[in-house]
């Protein structure tokens, strides 16, 4: 019940803000203007175009989205868990409700809060799409549909969680300047999508299907590309499932110790010692 109220406050708060508003309003605007253009300059050549798109267009599509959407709201957990942490109020909400439950309620609800984004983006950007274009959602499968989804959701948690991490080990807004490189993470399998793409079965792009930060747009360009067996499916998502669990929990261990310093930032040996800590029964 506790964990609810949390989630619902903080995407209440989330989707009031004038930020988000904007963004809900801007991204679909300036993606359909830049459609509609390309369109009318080449009519010609979108006409020459036959059938769907092959399946890891769409999934390359999805994990610059991802990309996207989850740092613009990662962004926004990171400053929220600042702030909290300035805030001495919270200590007094820290005495009705665990760092756990609150850190876990601020990342769903900033997250379902960015996926309701995300949805309306794709939406808008895919309904002015097929006006201009020949884009479809043929070449997509039973697999696509049921898959995708969840590497969306537990990708933009996760990265929603890596944030807050971050945030949670910083002292003010202006000391953190590594919060462009924590979104920058899960960039770093589209820097390689070309490669991706050709080699999906390569062993350095199973191993990296494994590892939670990259899972999301790796798995995406793999299902896109190639047969993907079942087992490495399942096994990718529990690994990606656990991930967000690990990196909540670390984060609320660390936003609950961090509460006790004053004037510094928490050095490595620190945070590991915090990490390690054992909970006071």
């Amino acid at each position: 019940m506790r964990l609810g109220s949390v989630i619902r406050w903080e995407f209440l708060r989330a989707v009031r803000s004038k930020q988000y508003l904007f963004m809900s309003v801007f991204i679909p605007v300036i993606a359909a203007a830049a459609i509609i253009v390309a369109s009318s300059q080449d009519r010609s050549a979108a006409q020459s175009l036959s059938g769907p798109p092959p399946a890891f267009v769409v999934a390359l599509i999805l994990a610059m989205i991802l990309f996207m959407g989850a740092f613009l709201n990662g962004v926004m957990a990171l400053y929220g868990v600042v702030k909290e942490k300035q805030s001495r109020v919270v200590e007094l909400v820290l005495s009705s409700i665990s760092a756990r439950q609150m850190m876990a309620g601020k990342v769903i609800g900033l997250g379902i809060a960015g996926l309701i984004q995300v949805a309306a983006w794709v939406a808008v950007t895919y309904a002015v799409a097929s006006r201009f274009t020949t884009i479809s959602l043929e070449a997509l499968t039973l697999v696509h549909w049921v898959t995708y989804p969840l590497y969306f959701a537990l990708g933009y948690l996760l990265i929603a969680s890596i944030y807050a991490a971050t945030g949670a080990t910083m002292k003010d807004v202006q000391s953190g300047g590594v919060g462009g490189l924590v979104g920058f993470v899960a960039y770093v399998p589209i820097m390689f999508a070309a490669l991706i793409i050709e080699n999906p079965n390569h062993v350095l792009v199973r191993i990296a299907s494994f590892f939670p930060p990259f899972t999301p747009s790796v798995m995406l360009l793999r299902l896109g590309t190639a047969h993907v067996p079942a087992w490495e499916v399942a096994l990718s998502l529990a690994a990606l499932g656990a991930g967000v669990v690990v990196t909540m929990r670390i984060a609320a261990r660390v936003f609950e110790l961090g509460l006790l310093m004053y004037g510094k930032a928490p050095s490595t040996r620190e945070l590991w010692k915090w990490v390690r800590a054992r909970r006071p029964r």
